[in-house]
């Protein structure tokens, strides 16, 4: 007997998991702006400047 897939066929279309690899991109790039925010005040704490680094 072959098994049986458990989640929904609709859930693993393509489409749809570009969809959740933009979504679960977006909550990382979310997560990585609110770490740089608290590492800035902490270093504005300690009277350290952070330059500024063009990634282009």
């Amino acid at each position: 007997m072959f098994p049986t897939c458990l989640s929904d066929p609709e859930e693993n279309a393509p489409g749809q998991l570009l969809a959740d690899l933009e979504r679960r991109q977006d909550e990382a790039l979310e997560q990585l702006d609110d770490l740089e925010k608290k590492l800035c005040d902490v270093l504005k704490g300690l009277n350290i400047e952070m330059e500024e680094v063009d990634l282009d």
